[in-house]
């Protein structure tokens, strides 16, 4: 009776606060409208009223973008009752339990009590959610976790149901609460109904481990999730299903492998189907209406299938599969383009299918051919955006892929083949190297972009060093004198510095950058001299390095000088001629 008591003084609680809010709000319509009133009639008298300033509408609340945002409205909206649900969850756990200690009734007579409660919750929430959403949304989600409580206590404490019929009960007071946020267009309910049925097969207390029956057990809810978004639109829901099933495949994918694993790696292609086609239908759909989500959810979906792949394919199917997943990727960045006009479907699932194929090379080679390959496909990706996009910004974001082989071709700087050999695969791997960061560079300098003014000038930078790593590892590979090495090195490097730094060489806007490239190298040259090769070069090499640097400094001041005016005034030269070669 004391519960019973709690019970209804807690309704009544919730109908006073309910008019409480009604009369609030008829409050506030009538204090709006009494102003409006005195503005009309301010308006009527006077002949000229002054402009009034126009300010953009503030955002709702419940408009937020950002989750935590939403989470506090959420949380904000009828708190109260929210906070009312909770203890009363609590405080059925607690009644269950003294009543289960103390016998007051039997065990099926206590799960058929704890069923009860949780269907009339359900019903008393179908009901309430048609006047006030918020609440009826808080009787549902309780009476389906009062219901999934009840299961997991008659199977773990008395044995009642089969792990079966447990999961399928569950699953049907889940289904419930899912076809309820569609019927009255609940978003958040559900998030709540997804949940639910995620925490389902925890509860389920199975003596055994099926792990095909479990996937199944997802794919069923997956395809829900999926049914909903395609009434509703709500695609955030996607993202969602993909958080859950990445969670029971955590455990076969960093090692945990079992016996059936081959099954469920075809349940795994078959969830990354479901996930790219629904993706792709509601990009089709409503292309601009969330660029972020999309993007973060075909994240999502390629690191799913690589994750899979890569730890339950066999290894010599691994590239054919990842090559194949990755055409069905580019496939429908192709088709999201021409359809839509949009570039970011192209961006989100293009990137997809190029991480797929730096998988799939991956799993083919190794070592420096890894490299050369990696270079080859960062090189290609630049030309192939700016072919297909005809946009400047995104070829120099894919540029970015460059990152991978510069940092695999710290290997081949510090190879030991550099001592004796100068023709191997570590000397291809830096030519390559330097000639597609060179290349991309001129190519990005021919945009002339003033906005990305520094990339071309960076990436040439960039091959210009793996061109003079090459030569310095060259030729210490190639002569036995380290010091003749040294000084051909730094003559070479002499002589590009002094072409840099006075030749007009590449468009104007490019001529400072071009000279303060040469004097750095002209300066790293003298720098190297007084710093380290003076110390190490025997009294001969010092000498002759020395000699050689110095004059092709001194050169300059007869190859390379400027005109001085005459003193006379007879002369028939013109102000404007500064500079000659």
């Amino acid at each position: 009776m004391s519960s019973i008591a709690l019970i209804i003084s807690v309704l009544v609680l919730f109908f006073v606060l309910s008019l409480k809010k009604r009369v609030r709000h008829l409050e506030d319509v009538l204090v709006n409208r009494g102003i409006a009133l005195r503005e009309e009639i301010v308006y009527e008298v006077k002949a000229a009223p002054p402009p009034t300033p126009v300010t953009a509408p503030q955002p709702a609340l419940s408009e937020r973008s950002d989750v935590f945002g939403k989470l506090v409205d959420w949380l904000r909206e009828e708190w109260l009752v929210k906070l009312g649900a909770l203890l009363l969850l609590i405080g059925f756990g607690w009644l269950a339990r003294y009543a289960f200690l103390n016998n007051w009734i039997g065990p099926a007579g206590r799960i058929t009590l704890g069923l009860l409660g949780g269907v009339g919750l359900l019903i008393t929430g179908w009901w309430r959610i048609r006047t006030h959403v918020h609440q009826g949304s808080i009787f549902l989600s309780l009476g389906s976790g009062v219901i999934l409580v009840t299961i997991f206590a008659a199977r773990f404490l008395y044995g009642f149901f089969t792990p079966s019929s447990a999961l399928t009960v569950m699953f049907l007071s889940t289904a419930f609460v899912a076809f309820a946020s569609v019927r009255f267009r609940v978003p958040s309910l559900s998030l709540v109904s997804i949940a639910l049925a995620g925490a389902a097969p925890l509860l389920t207390h199975a003596p055994t481990a099926d792990y095909i029956g479990l996937f199944a057990y997802v794919f069923i809810v997956v395809t829900g999730v999926l049914w909903i978004v395609a009434i509703t639109g709500w695609r955030f829901l996607t993202f969602a299903a993909l958080v859950l099933v990445s969670f029971y495949s955590v455990s076969h994918v960093i090692g945990n492998v079992s016996k059936d694993i081959d099954a469920l790696l075809l349940f795994a292609y078959a969830f990354t189907g479901l996930f790219f086609i629904t993706s792709m239908i509601g990009i089709l759909r409503a292309p601009v209406r969330d660029i972020k989500g999309d993007i973060i959810t075909a994240a999502g979906i390629g690191l799913f299938l690589l994750a899979w792949i890569w730890q339950a394919a066999p290894g010599e199917w691994q590239s054919l599969l990842l090559s194949a997943w990755m055409v069905v990727f580019a496939a429908g960045a192709f088709q999201a383009l021409r359809i839509t006009r949009m570039q970011y479907p192209f961006y989100s699932y293009g990137g997809v299918s190029i991480v797929l194929l730096g998988a799939a090379l991956a799993a083919e080679l190794d070592g420096a051919m890894l490299v050369i390959a990696f270079t080859l496909e960062a090189a290609l990706i630049p030309l192939l955006m700016y072919s297909v996009l005809k946009n400047v910004r995104a070829a120099f974001l894919s540029a970015a892929l460059f990152i991978v082989p510069i940092v695999l071709s710290v290997e081949s700087l510090q190879a030991r083949i550099w001592r004796t050999i100068v023709f191997h695969e570590h000397f291809f791997v830096l030519l390559l190297l330097g000639i597609s960061l060179a290349g991309i560079g001129y190519l990005f300098s021919s945009f002339r972009d003033k906005r990305f003014f520094y990339v071309p000038v960076s990436f040439m930078v960039g091959g210009s060093f793996y061109i003079y790593a090459l030569a310095w590892l060259s030729l210490h590979a190639a002569l036995e004198n380290d010091d003749l090495a040294v000084m051909t090195a730094l003559a070479l490097y002499t002589v590009i510095g002094l072409v840099a730094y006075f030749g007009r060489v590449g468009a104007d806007e490019f001529v400072p950058a071009m000279r303060a490239y040469g004097a750095a190298l002209l300066g790293f040259v003298v720098a190297r001299l007084l710093l380290i090769d003076v110390w190490k070069m025997a009294l001969t090499g010092r000498i002759i390095t020395f000699f050689v640097i110095g004059t092709l400094l001194m050169s300059t001041a007869f190859f390379w000088r400027k005109r001085q005016k005459p003193l006379n005034n007879f002369s028939t030269q013109s102000d404007s001629d500064k500079f000659t070669i």
